[in-house]
């Protein structure tokens, strides 16, 4: 890429907030969604016959991405946060997977989505993980450097909804502010 052409994708309508994971009183049932309060709501609140309780929150966002080709906007309104590969359990498929991409110079993150109405976790299209994986990897300028998007094959959300884990949200740092790297602000 032309260091003086800008990217073909952008990131737009990037909103910063909160994942916000909440446990209801007495089935023990634990559910999260993004918040874009400027601090997370904590109150306690009936749904039904359910009284739903703050449990956990961690920073996430909410983002758009533009072709700025085709001017098409894509809508990420089913991503909860990206989890970087380092969050997960050191003995698990992910940590270990992500380990052998660290050390060739790939960063490993999980589109982790919301749950559906009927309760499994929405899916993101394929080819909108690609365009997600463009978006950022276009910014990055460090050479030889990758950012790897991958949908959640681990069954992470789950453990997101249980505050298992927290969301890595540094990545939107990187649009338009060039010569920053998410991988500056990694673990190594």
């Amino acid at each position: 890429m032309n260091d003086e052409s800008p990217p073909r994708y952008e990131l737009v309508d990037v909103l910063p907030g909160f994942v916000v994971v909440e446990q209801e009183i007495q089935s023990r049932r634990c559910r999260a969604y993004f918040s874009a309060e400027p601090v997370p709501p904590k109150e306690s609140y009936r749904e039904g016959s359910d009284v739903w309780t703050f449990a956990e929150a961690a920073q996430s966002f909410r983002l758009s991405v533009r072709d700025r080709i085709t001017g098409t906007i894509v809508r990420f309104d089913e991503l909860l946060g990206l989890l970087y590969y380092a969050c997960a359990a050191p003995d698990s498929s992910l940590h270990r997977i992500g380990e052998l991409a660290h050390a060739i110079g790939i960063s490993i993150y999980v589109a982790i989505t919301y749950e559906s109405p009927a309760g499994p976790p929405c899916e993101i299209p394929p080819e909108n993980i690609i365009i997600l994986n463009r978006a950022f990897n276009d910014r990055l300028r460090t050479r030889g450097k990758k950012i790897l998007i991958v949908p959640d094959l681990f069954g992470l959300n789950a453990q997101v909804s249980r505050g298992q884990l927290m969301l890595d949200f540094g990545l939107t740092d990187l649009p338009d502010q060039g010569a920053q790297n998410p991988a500056a602000k990694e673990k190594t």
